[in-house]
Parts: C-alpha cells; sequence; structure tokens
C-alpha cells in the first residue's frame, strides 16, 4: 500500500506571477488566501492556468455557498443573499480566511497527490493505457514518432515530474487530455469542447471572483456543491456519460479520465489513463466560461452547444459571439452584467476576455499546439442592453471583412498579372495560399489600432463623442488597407507592370481580361471607396 505524500493544501505547487513578474509556488491554501498579492496564475501553459482556475473556483464556490465572508454556516439559498455575499467579499479586496481554512481542514486529506483510498483526482489500482511522464507533460507537445526539435527539457528531466509538476499536470488532464488510445476510446474532455473564455482582471484575486459566478442566468441560486473529492466513493466506471450539474464545484471539478500516477522515488516517471465522466454537448448551460452557437437539424428542430475558437481568428472578429448577439452569452459575462446592473462594479471598469484552447491532431489524438488572445474592453459595453453600441461594432468587424476581400482580389488580380490564371491544380492551390497570407497579414494590420479604438469606447460616455470616436474607425482600416494594397502592387514585378492578357469563363462566354499592376491597384482603391460609401449608409 503506498504511503501518503504530498498534500496540495500545505505544499507549493500552483504557479503565480507576482507584482515583480516573478513566478512563485504557494500551496491551495495560499493562492486562495493571498490571491490579492499577485497578478495571475503563471503555469507552463495557459490552458493549464485555465484547468487550475476551474479547480480553484470549485473550491470557492463550494465554500462560499456554505459560509458567508465571516465564516458563518449560512446557505446561499437565494439571489439577494448571492449578490450581498458577493459584494462583501469584493470589498474585502481578498478572501476572508476562517471560511477556507475551516474547509480545507475538514476536507483535507481529499488532497493528498499520493494516498491508497483517494489520491486526489485519480483512481486506486485502475486499468487503462499507460503512458510515460513526459506525455501529461502538455509544454512538450512530441510523441513518440514525432520529437520537438527545440525541447524545454531534456535527458532525465524530460522523462520525468516532480510532484509539485505532475500535480499541475494532473489537472490540466482531466481537462484537456487527447483522445489517443486508451481502455475503453475515451470522449473529449469537457473543457477541450468549449469556446473557452474566462474574464481578466488586475489582480488574481478579482479575476477569480469576477469568474466565480454565484447565480445561474443572474437570477437564481445553484444547487447544493458537489465537488469531486468529496465522494464517499471514488468513482471507477470508464466512459461514463453524467447527467449535466445543477451546480458549478461538481461540473468545474469533472473527471474526464480515470488516472493514476506511479511514483518512483521522489518523481512520477508514469502514469495509467483511461476514459472517464462526460457530457453531451447539447444545452449545458450549466457551463459558464465557453461562447456558444446554435445548430439546426431540419426546419425546426435546433440545439444550442459550445462554440469552439478558431485559431486563426482574432478574438475581437468574433465580438458578435462574445455579447451573445443571435444566441446566447457566456455566463461570466452574464455575471459582469449582473454586477454592472447592481452597481456592484464602477461605471468605469475595465475588463479584459481571455480566450484559450489547444489544436489536437487528427481524431483528436496527440496535441498540436495552443493558442490564447486577450480583448480589453469597457464592461458598459457588455451592458448595452439596446445594444446600439454592440451592433456598431459587430458592423466594424462586417467592414474590415470587406476591406479583407477586396485586398485579396487585388492580390488574385496581381497574381494573374504575373504568372497564370489560377484555375486548377497547383496554380489554384498557389493562389489561395497566397489569398490566406495577404488575408492574415492584413488582420495583423488591423490588429492593434482595432483593440485600442474598441478599448476607448465607454458606452456611458458623452455620445456625440462616442459616435466621433465610432466613425474614426473607418478612415483608419481603410488607410491601412489602402497601404498595404499600394505594397503588395509595388512589390510585383516588371511583368505585372506589364501585365497579361488571361482567357476566362464569366458566366457562359469566355473573355479575354487583362491584367496589370496598375489596372489591379486602381480598381482595388475603387473598390475601397464603394465599401467606405456604403458603410455610410
Amino acid at each position: 500500500m503506498e504511503e501518503r505524500a504530498f498534500n496540495l493544501c500545505r505544499e507549493p505547487w500552483i504557479c503565480v506571477l507576482d507584482r515583480d513578474y516573478r513566478v512563485k509556488k504557494l500551496s491551495l491554501y495560499e493562492v486562495l488566501t493571498q490571491s490579492s498579492r499577485y497578478m495571475a496564475l503563471a503555469g507552463e501553459t495557459e490552458t493549464q492556468n485555465i484547468a487550475v482556475l476551474r479547480l480553484l473556483l470549485a473550491l470557492l464556490h463550494t465554500v462560499f455557498y456554505r459560509q458567508d465572508e465571516e465564516g458563518n454556516s449560512i446557505p446561499l439559498d437565494d439571489n439577494e443573499e448571492a449578490l450581498r455575499r458577493w459584494k462583501a467579499i469584493w470589498e474585502l479586496g481578498e478572501f476572508p480566511k476562517r471560511p477556507i481554512e475551516d474547509y480545507l481542514e475538514k476536507w483535507e486529506d481529499r488532497f493528498w497527490l499520493f494516498d491508497p483510498q483517494f489520491p486526489f483526482y485519480q483512481v486506486p489500482d485502475i486499468t487503462g493505457t499507460s503512458n510515460p511522464a513526459k506525455k501529461m507533460n502538455g509544454a512538450l507537445v512530441e510523441s513518440s514518432n514525432k520529437i520537438q526539435l527545440f525541447p524545454l527539457r531534456s535527458g532525465r528531466k524530460k522523462e520525468e515530474l516532480d510532484f509539485d509538476e505532475a500535480a499541475r499536470w494532473l489537472v490540466y488532464l482531466q481537462a484537456f487530455d487527447d483522445t489517443a488510445a486508451k481502455d475503453p476510446s475515451p470522449k473529449q474532455c469537457w473543457p477541450s469542447c468549449l469556446g473557452l473564455v474566462i474574464v481578466r482582471a488586475k489582480s488574481l484575486f478579482e479575476t477569480l471572483m469576477l469568474n466565480m459566478v454565484l447565480l445561474k442566468n443572474g437570477i437564481e441560486p445553484w444547487g447544493e456543491p458537489k465537488p469531486s473529492w468529496e465522494r464517499n466513493e471514488v468513482k471507477r466506471d470508464k466512459r461514463t456519460e453524467i447527467a449535466q450539474p445543477d451546480n458549478q464545484p461538481e461540473l468545474l471539478s469533472m473527471q474526464c479520465r480515470r488516472v493514476l500516477l506511479h511514483r518512483k522515488g521522489d518523481v512520477v516517471d508514469s502514469y495509467v489513463d483511461a476514459a472517464g465522466d462526460y457530457l453531451e454537448k447539447e444545452n449545458v448551460f450549466s457551463e459558464q466560461m465557453t461562447l456558444w452557437t446554435v445548430q439546426r437539424k431540419g426546419k425546426e428542430t435546433e440545439r444550442t452547444v459550445p462554440k469552439p475558437h478558431d485559431p486563426a481568428r482574432q478574438m475581437w472578429r468574433d465580438f458578435a459571439s462574445v455579447c451573445g448577439i443571435g444566441g446566447r452569452e457566456p455566463g461570466v459575462l452574464v455575471w459582469v452584467k449582473t454586477l454592472k446592473k447592481e452597481r456592484i462594479l464602477g461605471r468605469d471598469r475595465l475588463v479584459a476576455l481571455q480566450i484559450a484552447g489547444l489544436i489536437y491532431g487528427g481524431m483528436n489524438c496527440g496535441v498540436v499546439d495552443e493558442f490564447s488572445d486577450t480583448l480589453e474592453l469597457h464592461a458598459s459595453l457588455l451592458e448595452d442592453l439596446d445594444r446600439k453600441w454592440q451592433d456598431r461594432v459587430v458592423d466594424e468587424v462586417a467592414y474590415c471583412e470587406q476591406l479583407a476581400k477586396a485586398v485579396c482580389y487585388l492580390a488574385l488580380a496581381l497574381y494573374k498579372a504575373q504568372e497564370g490564371d489560377g484555375k486548377a491544380g497547383s496554380a489554384k492551390q498557389k493562389q489561395d495560399e497566397k489569398k490566406k497570407q495577404v488575408e492574415e497579414q492584413l488582420y495583423y494590420r488591423f490588429d492593434l489600432p482595432f483593440r485600442r479604438w474598441l478599448r476607448a469606447i465607454d458606452p456611458e460616455g458623452s455620445l456625440s463623442q462616442g459616435k466621433a470616436h465610432l466613425d474614426a474607425w473607418k478612415e483608419t482600416a481603410a488607410d491601412i488597407a489602402k497601404a498595404y494594397g499600394r505594397e503588395l502592387a509595388e512589390q510585383t514585378g516588371p511583368r505585372a507592370i506589364v501585365g497579361r492578357t488571361v482567357k476566362e469563363k464569366i458566366g457562359s462566354k469566355e473573355l479575354e481580361l487583362h491584367y496589370s499592376a496598375g489596372e489591379a491597384l486602381n480598381s482595388f482603391l475603387y473598390q475601397v471607396k464603394k465599401i467606405q460609401n456604403e458603410h455610410d449608409k
């Protein structure tokens, strides 16, 4: 029987960033009671940070559902008490120690990384796929047949994990493990199915608070907390579909894998991995950290499911989904709006929204890469009840898309002026690749100016000043597009200056059309002006 070792309540294992931009490691107790002293979680990857954040939120929900800010055992059973309790903690500027101390002291035995009966987030004696420890390391991103060219670790440190590292990656594994061969073949981990979005703030305390959604849909309390570590027996059944939880701790601590770490002295050298719990994606509205989309089957049937992020798109390009325009809003943003409406958050409050996710290989086997993005804006923009400001931002995003299409058409015309018609085969592939590169470069140039423009929008400020600010983006975006278009024309060779005649089929007719750099640029500039004029209407 394996002896107990490494208690997560007392041992340092969670990485945080202090005010001097140094990374420190804290225990569960320290990170919760000292969160106001630190800027953010600072683990090896952003997805690991989100997995740890969800664990911390599961703890906070459990503690402050059962106890108030003074440690009194008062269940949170109505919306007025939920808002009062949240506000009281927010005004303290830190999480009160007594309720956290009481809870962790009571349940400390369930937070041993190694334990013969209740190893944290694990199942004793579980059978499944045996893996080397390095496969659990989400910062390594390599497989047995694809070795990382410049790994962050080498030698023995590449093959083993210290206990604190193993604890972080264990939490990550339960949220973002791939679906490579296991016993039996697993479903995707729940968080990896999501279009993850969280609210970031200037301190870890504020980040935790803004994501601690105490009211479902902003109007009613959740059910009794049921975190995974409070179960009387470890759950052993594999690949188990569960009902949608009615409380946050059960969802946030969901065990998507049945795992057991193998301890070798003072390191972890391997682990066993098997399929665990999963949720069907339809209408899981207890999830607060995702974008949503509506899928339609036939003429009448529809369902709302999580909307995964496109890693190639900047976050602001999905502003409509972030704000729930035409669909459902992320729960964390509904909560921020509720706090604004109740005047718990100030009118000039800025919030940062962060997305993150992983890019998996074929059939969701193996991790190829990770992506993350952050967008800062006024909280009042989320509370835009009649959507006049939100709709204008969506219009400006659409305006950027129109300009991007015009630039792509210019790139195609320049390609035809110097190389070919791009109708089929490798020529068509080359044309498509060029258009993709041009579009990505234009959005790269749009990116920082758009973020600055969006950040400066204050829906509660002067209406006339606000309108002038909104109108300013039209000229800025057009200038960026025109400058880039001129660069593309100037970069073409002598052949494009003279131009070429290309046979093209338009409708039922085959025509001979002449393409040159000058003609393409003039047509592009005319198109940009036309887009501007139509945008004014």
